[in-house]
């Protein structure tokens, strides 16, 4: 591929202006020496101020746009025709400018290739040989401020003969250089794009990366980072200017999987490994860094099941050993007060027994609930209805006159969810609120639709959670409440993940209890 690019057209014509000026300047201190403007200068100084106007006027294509590859065949005619005529300036075929023909080659070869110089060379010599016969015969007389030797064939003949020898032997070894520089400048433009192939990628890589990936000198001052990086960062505070001091959240003298705690509550993990120069010289640190908030979480839900599961095979062994004496402790019982029809202190001891023993089945019951939940047998179940009815039954029995339900969910909702732990559900939240609010509460439920998704809210008006309180509601026995057997939410909870449902609790003292259930497969009736 020879294709003929500015730059090279640009160098072309540089190198012209400088060899016109090199001659003016020694033009100029010869026509000194002489000490007067003689013909020859004269001549000279016109042709050389002519040249300079071809070449500015060969910098036009670069500006216009023209095709270059014209403008360059024309250069190397000119260059002829300006060396023909010097060397006629200076004594024709004895001239010392004929040295300007192999400048004039070599120029050929370097803007046209190898075609280019043997076209220059055919030229120099067609030329330089007219000029030297025009001399022989007498036609023409060079002009020359030097005073030129007598003409013979034999001299005329030789010099004739070793100007064509050198034209053609420059030609073919610039032309071979031209054809090398050509083909090491193609090999280096292929090496170029590769590189920049393999720039672009690497670029790609670090911008795709998971992980944040930072550079930063020995003070922590960030010398790179990628996409990921600036916006792990960005979350935590910490703009990733080009000042940016990452040891203010990062131990840069740290080894391999450290992390560290931000104020956001999010987990980064991260390593840090030496950055060194070509030299082997440390010149800062690498540091990579990632989100390990979920991973966190999943672990402790890992650690949290494993739990489970060892009080699931406990429970298993509790049911069979509690709950069947249980209730023959409570059969019992009931058949002894039917039939001694107890009276005063005796009766209220009966009742006592029948109220402890029922507390402690529902105790057995919540605890099994939680430890080893059921399967989810999922069904269409209109919510406002299970509402009602869950809340209806409630007032009934535990909730009492103190207990008050508000149904805002909206007429047509349905929910694909298990029953019986959709009705647990409730049951525990209704439970809980009365318990903390002996007195009299309102409970309200509604359910609606996000940008995000679809929600189930219950809220009381009680007297909520104190935030010890609240940052362990979820965990299994532990309660704010005197008596509280701590596995009401718990329990819920568990549920609402049995679900695929994400809780949001919201509390504090003097606000009541809020409760926020996202569940994906809620939706409304058509």
């Amino acid at each position: 591929m020879n294709t003929l690019g500015p730059r090279r057209y640009q160098g072309y014509l540089a190198g012209r202006f400088a060899v016109l000026g090199v001659l003016l300047a020694v033009a100029a201190a010869l026509q000194a020496r002489q000490g007067g403007a003689l013909l020859p200068f004269s001549w000279f100084f016109g042709l050389t101020g002519v040249a300079f106007g071809v070449t500015l006027l060969s910098l036009a294509p670069l500006r216009l746009g023209h095709n270059l590859a014209t403008w360059a065949r024309l250069q190397p005619a000119w260059d002829v025709v300006y060396a023909t005529g010097l060397v006629f300036l200076s004594g024709g075929a004895f001239s010392p400018f004929i040295t300007l023909y192999p400048l004039v080659i070599v120029g050929a070869a370097l803007l046209l290739q190898r075609k280019g110089a043997l076209a220059a060379a055919t030229a120099s010599g067609l030329a330089y040989g007219l000029l030297v016969d025009l001399q022989y015969y007498g036609w023409i007389r060079p002009l020359s401020p030097f005073p030129l030797p007598e003409v013979d064939a034999g001299s005329l003949l030789f010099q004739l003969a070793l100007g064509l020898l050198g034209f053609y032997a420059v030609a073919f070894l610039a032309g071979h250089l031209a054809e090398e520089l050509r083909r090491t400048g193609e090999r280096l433009e292929v090496a170029e794009a590769e590189v920049l192939d393999l720039e672009h990628l690497k670029d790609l890589i670090l911008e795709s990366l998971g992980s944040g990936l930072a550079a930063v000198d020995f003070r922590g001052r960030v010398l790179f980072h990628n996409r990921s990086a600036q916006t792990l960062l960005d979350r935590a505070g910490v703009p990733l200017e080009p000042d940016a001091d990452l040891s203010r959240v990062f131990d840069l003298e740290g080894g391999a999987r450290n992390e560290v705690a931000l104020a956001d509550g999010r987990i980064l993990g991260y390593s840090v490994s030496p950055l060194t120069d070509r030299t082997g010289r440390r010149i800062g640190s690498i540091l990579i860094f990632q989100d390990l908030t979920r991973v966190k979480q999943m672990e402790e839900a890992l650690r949290r099941a494993d739990r489970l599961a060892a009080v699931g095979r406990l429970a298993a062994g509790l049911a069979h050993e509690i709950r069947n004496p249980l209730g023959s402790l409570a059969g019992s019982v009931e058949v002894l007060r039917q039939t001694l029809s107890p009276q005063g202190e005796e009766a209220t001891l009966f009742e006592i027994v029948l109220r402890e023993t029922q507390r402690l089945n529902r105790l057995v019951t919540n605890f099994l609930h939680y430890a080893r939940p059921s399967r989810s047998s999922l069904q269409e179940l209109r919510l406002r209805d299970l509402v009602a009815e869950v809340g209806f039954f409630f007032a009934q029995g535990e909730g009492g006159k103190g207990f008050r339900l508000e149904n805002r969910v909206p007429e047509g909702w349905v929910m694909q969810a298990d029953r019986a732990q959709m009705e647990q559900l409730l049951l525990n939240l209704f439970r809980n609120s009365v318990e903390a609010a002996p007195a009299g509460v309102t409970v309200t439920v509604e359910a609606g639709t996000a940008p995000e998704g679809t929600w189930l809210r219950v809220s009381d008006d009680g007297p909520g959670m104190s935030p010890e309180t609240a940052a362990r509601a979820f965990e299994p026995f532990h309660s704010g409440k005197p008596g509280g057997t701590g596995l009401g939410l718990a329990t819920v909870h568990r549920i609402a993940e049995n679900h695929g449902a994400a809780v949001e609790l919201d509390t504090g003292p003097g606000r009541g209890v809020r409760l926020t259930f996202r569940f994906p497969l809620l939706k409304e009736a058509p």
